[in-house]
């Protein structure tokens, strides 16, 4: 697991145990009108939450995956208005989102990280060159890329892949990624 994420998840278990804590000081038994005055309740014991719990309750990978289509259209855009510098920045949180993806979903991480040496390092070094046709070129092999990389996966929900999510080079907005013709 990566560090920096394990730090975060590490982080956010502590929150939680926190957030626990705090709230469990917040508890109080109030007694009836006329009735003997009640017991303070035992305070609650937080239950740190291990990482594997924190895992479970990330968002699966085609939520990521919204998130990561959504910034690869505005790649798009931002190449085509010679924005190279929108461009890269959406490059590096693409990374990141990928990083969540290969930490929480484990089983995937293989196929993201052939995705990212195969496509996103050769469309970043296309961003970095300033030119419009190289960056055209990698952004459709990228696509072509992720349609390759949908086809081939496949989860107990759907035994026959997901190639039916098909993204395109957008048109006109960021929704446009999206090919919805089976």
């Amino acid at each position: 697991m990566n560090g920096r994420f394990r730090n975060v998840l590490v982080g956010a278990s502590a929150m939680l145990t926190g957030a626990l804590l705090v709230l469990g000081s917040q508890v109080a038994v109030v007694a009836a009108p006329g009735a003997a005055p009640a017991q303070q309740a035992a305070q609650p014991t937080p239950t740190p939450l291990s990482l594997d719990d924190l895992s479970a309750i990330q968002p699966g990978l085609g939520t990521v995956m919204v998130e990561y289509a959504h910034r690869m259209a505005v790649v798009w855009f931002a190449g085509e208005a010679a924005n190279w510098n929108l461009a890269q920045y959406q490059i590096i949180e693409m990374r990141e989102i990928q990083e969540v993806g290969e930490t929480t979903r484990p089983a995937r991480a293989p196929a993201l990280k052939s995705f990212e040496s195969s496509f996103l390092d050769p469309l970043d070094e296309a961003i970095k060159s300033n030119d419009k046709t190289r960056f055209e070129s990698a952004y459709s092999s990228a696509i072509q890329g992720c349609n390759s990389c949908h086809g081939s996966q496949t989860s107990a929900d759907f035994p026959q892949g997901f190639g039916f999510i098909k993204v395109q080079t957008p048109r006109d907005t960021l929704d446009s990624i999206y090919a919805y013709t089976p």
